[in-house]
């Protein structure tokens, strides 16, 4: 215990946003229990919803207990309205200044809430903090800590554009959605979610992310290969609205048919969409091969010809066999020919 007389210790209270400053006039660092006690006082008429003047009561209280073993003091130091770096910064020139006026070489915090203690590095970088007291008024004090989470994952939200397109543009999408559709917009509204989650579990983004590079690049530089795109993604809507029109035509019968019933009405159009779309990538390439343009197309058509005659056959069951075999072997003779034409 002798030994622990030694010790200096110097409580402080963190007014990080300089309430006491802004509403007073008191400028800091205060220093001094008279001193400190004349600032809580002084704020507390001015606003007594402020819970600072409370922590600076609650440091005179702290004070006078440490004081009956150590050698202590109390101080006040004030920060900046724009809480951040220039407060901070205000926070340590102030505690210099505190240190000079008594060479402490522990400091006890008492704070009133999450935000003074994220200064606690910069205090923690100069002196060793010995103790932190915390001091909740009016308030739970889990209520609070959750407060300051949420603020503090909203902020680095915004500052991320990443995190910004999740946490605020989904919702903002889904929001405007369903005030343009009414009831009908939650499908559309779980259909973004779905497709959302089809991207990320399948880890997909890095081809929408060319895709959107590659339209932005071609718009920029007014290339051919821009219009083509447009056309591309007005076929890709016609498709998925004659598919869903097709559908609800079918809803009484059976999903299987349903299924059948979409690809059906729009598997020719996402074709051409396709198409289109590799064609202007090959007009937006330096090094173009007229073979390799048309090989992918019949490559594809030759797919969406066998999809076409397949689901036919399930919509109608009196479609002939031969048809359908047909198909396959007219998909065979375009494959081969793709194929060939690669190799040319």
């Amino acid at each position: 215990m002798e030994e622990g007389k030694k010790d200096r210790i110097l409580v402080i209270s963190v007014d990080r946003d300089n309430d006491l400053g802004e509403k007073t006039g008191i400028k800091g660092p205060v220093l001094g229990r008279e001193k400190v006690i004349e600032a809580a006082t002084e704020l507390g008429i001015k606003d007594p919803s402020d819970s600072d003047f409370n922590a600076f009561f609650e440091a005179v209280r702290v004070y006078d207990e440490v004081k009956k073993q150590y050698a202590a003091d109390v101080a006040i130091l004030t920060g900046d309205r724009n809480v951040g770096i220039k407060s901070d910064s205000e926070i340590k020139e102030q505690l210099e200044k505190a240190l000079n006026h008594f060479r402490a070489n522990f400091v006890v915090i008492v704070s009133d809430g999450s935000e003074d203690e994220h200064i606690m590095p910069v205090i923690q970088s100069r002196i060793p903090i010995l103790s932190v007291k915390r001091l909740v008024v009016k308030q739970s004090e889990q209520l609070e800590s959750s407060y300051f989470k949420i603020k503090d994952f909203l902020k680095e939200s915004l500052e991320n554009p990443k995190m910004a397109r999740i946490v605020f543009g989904l919702p903002a999408l889904a929001f405007l959605l369903i005030s343009v559709f009414g009831a009908e917009g939650w499908r559309a509204v779980l259909g973004v979610f779905g497709a959302y989650l089809v991207i990320k579990a399948f880890r997909l983004e890095s081809y929408f992310g060319e895709a959107a590079e590659e339209l932005r690049d071609s718009f920029n530089r007014k290339r051919m290969s821009f219009f083509i795109y447009m056309i591309a993604i007005i076929l890709a809507g016609i498709a998925t609205f004659r598919g869903y029109t097709e559908m609800e035509n079918w809803i009484v019968v059976g999903m299987f048919e349903m299924v059948a019933a979409f690809l059906s009405a729009s598997v020719y159009y996402y074709w051409a969409a396709g198409a289109l779309t590799w064609i202007g990538k090959m007009v937006g390439m330096t090094k173009r091969s007229a073979t390799r343009a048309i090989s992918v197309p019949m490559f594809s058509f030759a797919t969406a010809l066998v999809i076409h005659s397949g689901v036919e056959m399930i919509l109608i069951p009196d479609t002939s066999l031969y048809r359908f075999l047909a198909s396959i072997v007219a998909g065979f003779i375009l494959l081969f020919g793709a194929v060939y034409m690669e190799k040319k």
